[in-house]
């Protein structure tokens, strides 16, 4: 339900036939409800009571009911999970569904490209446990990704960039740790301490193996 008006209509339906769907093929219940305002009430509390007192989400018995609550005013927003579905959708996953979907559409002022992506994320991820597929459903895609193919070129210039480096390492280890070191933005050469901790690496290089300086590089 879009209390605040901030999903295309096009996107809502989308997304109640999917939910419709993966109600009917996995018994859970997925709602979405975006609101302007708490009006001065704790998000936790909100979500809580719409998803177990008035919408009762989830089969009797399992549980298995799912609500994201978005408030926009406050620019926050909940995922309320019951218990039937926390072994498939556990706290840790659900924190970064929203970190992954919803904020980097949020900041972005794209509510309904967010919402999409972290619905159909949650559906997959609920579709996928059960075995089943919705039809028509596809892969939620972050705010990052652009949904195009990398290109032929494009993956054998990387391929060829990473050999040349490889083979420089091998031929000259301690001028590539140098060189990763000043361009690389590696924290080891600080602005204030530069010139010291450059002369300590010199001397240190003297005196190490390869292994050694392969350690170096791939320590953070």
């Amino acid at each position: 339900m879009d209390l605040a008006g901030i999903v295309d209509d096009r996107i809502e339906r989308k997304l109640n036939g999917y939910l419709r769907e993966l109600e009917q093929k996995t018994t859970a219940q997925v709602a979405v409800l975006t609101i302007k305002t708490l009006e001065g009430e704790a998000l936790a509390d909100l979500s809580l009571k719409i998803a177990h007192d008035t919408w009762k989400l989830g089969r009797r018995g399992k549980d298995n009911g799912l609500l994201l609550l978005v408030a926009l005013k406050e620019r926050k927003f909940r995922f309320e999970v019951g218990y039937g579905l926390e072994g498939i959708l556990p706290d840790s996953l659900v924190g970064s569904l929203g970190r992954d979907y919803l904020v980097p559409f949020f900041k972005k002022g794209d509510y309904s490209g967010g919402i999409e992506a972290a619905v159909l994320a949650l559906a997959g991820k609920i579709a996928k446990d059960a075995g089943v597929s919705i039809t028509g459903m596809p892969t939620a895609r972050s705010s990052g990704q652009s949904g195009k193919p990398r290109g032929m070129f494009s993956s054998i210039l990387s391929g060829l960039i990473c050999l040349l480096l490889l083979f420089f390492f091998l031929k000259n280890p301690r001028a590539f740790l140098l060189f990763f070191l000043f361009f690389g933005k590696c924290n080891f050469l600080t602005a204030r301490f530069a010139f010291f901790e450059y002369s300590i690496l010199i001397r240190l290089l003297s005196h190490v193996q390869y292994g050694d300086i392969a350690c170096a590089v791939l320590l953070p």
